[in-house]
């Protein structure tokens, strides 16, 4: 299951289009927990206010949280406690908005990926592939009033398959009327936005649009592979997933790298050598031009097109073994990591080519932040693929963004003001603001000494809830970690 998995992963999930001529508003509704019983107060007192904005620190502020909304927010000698007010002691704690983690995969792991994605602050996740079963079940959870992130979701992927193996989580669509009925569907199942695939032709491609467009559906995903990114972007997508294409799309248009790669992508070639693409890619960051990207680069800005590229895939993809981390997974899980991790391990070609990409990706993620596209972390996390944990990964992707040339501030902005603006909520998230919904986490240090703070995680608020140590450690399941990765590696305990 997992063959050429890394590829389908990374080549294979969609735009995030916000379908619009003249770019058309529309809302994302997110799943969102349930508000706290009662009007009792919550006080985080005599903390240090992170402004995501601007890196502004303000200290000894106390934030009033009444319900699911932050309702005050002043010097903490100004503050009076009332008697039934649960205070939080936050001396020497800064605190920062919920993170969001803007691609994760959930579906059947939701029982696992919740407690971690909280545990680790992230208070939102763009749901980035899921059966419209699990899209059902997940909305009943939230009526149900259990604690999650808010979630934008996709529902089924829109897709033509190459071949039959077709998973359950994707349509297989052959025709524009069969892609139309499609997004009809996602529709009636109320998800936020449609994800499209990289092997949409671009007849079925421009059908989805269009009928999103209709019915005022953001699309969301990868690039497909036969359309350009300058005309993706002006056909409104909004973000582009994992920087696939981004490299052909930067490389000199005289190198005729696109018209080429374009050829083989209509002979199928790519169905028989799942590393074609790379060495396209690797080639294309050979003949990159400064000038003709420059251009690019203006147009999603104009469009507001975001990247979101997910860094810490590939990186997690190679990695030999795992870390501390795999106690947080099960051992069914752990098995089928070990079996693809002996694949990937064994395949020179792909370890190799993978390190390549992964150098090019920062470079161009570099190259991309200083031209000024908006920028947004995901972690593209799913048990399907090795290394990667809910929550955790999301904090290391911030970390491969500040290795890839963003400031800590930036990297910040990315989880945060973000994807609060891409989903057009920047009045309720995104920062920490009076009126603005009580999703919070409190570090033990500072972010914007050191991107890594963010894991120092000393409580969080979801939606008005407290979430401390105590609740972290109940919610949290541990495993025990199968013999072959404890025996691999020495730091895991036996």
């Amino acid at each position: 299951m997992y063959k050429n998995y890394v590829f389908k992963n990374s080549i294979v999930m969609l735009i995030v289009i916000m379908i619009s001529g003249v770019l058309a508003q529309t809302t994302y509704s997110l799943l969102s927990p349930p508000s706290p019983k009662g009007q009792h107060n919550l006080i985080v007192q005599d903390v240090t206010i992170v402004d995501v904005k601007t890196g502004k620190l303000t200290p000894k502020q106390s934030i009033v949280i009444t319900g699911n909304e932050i309702t005050r927010i002043d010097n903490t000698a100004n503050i009076d406690v009332p008697d039934d007010a649960h205070v939080i002691k936050a001396s020497g704690k800064y605190v920062i908005p919920g993170l969001w983690d803007m691609h994760v995969h959930m579906e059947q792991f939701m029982d696992s990926a919740v407690p971690l994605l909280l545990a680790n602050g992230v208070t939102g996740a763009r749901e980035m592939g899921s059966s419209l079963t699990h899209v059902k079940l997940t909305q009943n959870m939230h009526n149900k009033g259990t604690l999650m992130p808010r979630i934008a979701y996709s529902g089924k992927v829109i897709n033509k398959f190459p071949n039959d193996q077709v998973p359950p989580h994707h349509f297989n669509l052959k025709t524009e009327g069969e892609a139309r009925k499609a997004v009809q569907l996602l529709k009636q199942h109320k998800v936020d936005h449609v994800k499209m695939y990289s092997y949409m032709p671009e007849n079925l491609y421009a059908a989805v649009m269009d009928e999103a467009k209709k019915l005022n559906l953001p699309v969301s995903g990868h690039l497909p592979l036969t359309i350009r990114a300058d005309q993706a972007s002006n056909d409104g997508m909004r973000s582009f997933e994992h920087l696939h294409g981004m490299h052909i799309a930067t490389a000199s248009q005289k190198s005729g790298i696109f018209n080429r790669y374009l050829k083989e992508v209509v002979a199928g070639a790519l169905n028989k050598d799942h590393l074609l693409y790379y060495d396209y890619e690797i080639k294309a960051a050979e003949q990159y031009n400064a000038g003709e990207s420059q251009k690019l680069y203006e147009i999603f800005k104009q469009n507001d097109t975001f990247q979101v590229p997910t860094l810490v895939t590939m990186v997690s993809t190679v990695k030999p073994s795992p870390d501390q981390r795999i106690k947080y997974v099960a051992p069914s899980i752990q098995k089928q990591w070990l079996a693809a991790i002996k694949r990937s391990q064994s395949n020179n070609r792909e370890v190799m080519t993978v390190n390549k990409m992964m150098k090019i990706n920062s470079d161009l993620i570099r190259k991309m932040n200083q031209a000024g596209v908006p920028i947004m972390a995901g972690s593209d996390t799913t048990y399907m693929m090795p290394n990667l944990y809910y929550g955790f990964s999301l904090h290391e992707e911030l970390q491969l963004l500040v290795e890839a040339g963003l400031s800590p501030l930036q990297a910040l902005q990315s989880a945060t003001i973000n994807p609060a603006r891409f989903l057009e909520n920047e009045d309720k998230q995104g920062t920490v603001e009076e009126g603005k919904l009580a999703d919070l986490v409190l570090l033990d240090a500072n972010p914007l000494d050191d991107i890594r703070n963010t894991t120092r995680i000393h409580a969080v608020v979801m939606n008005g809830h407290l979430i401390d140590q105590t609740e972290i450690k109940k919610m949290v399941k541990t495993y025990p970690i199968i013999k072959e990765f404890a025996r691999k590696n020495t730091a895991l305990p036996r």
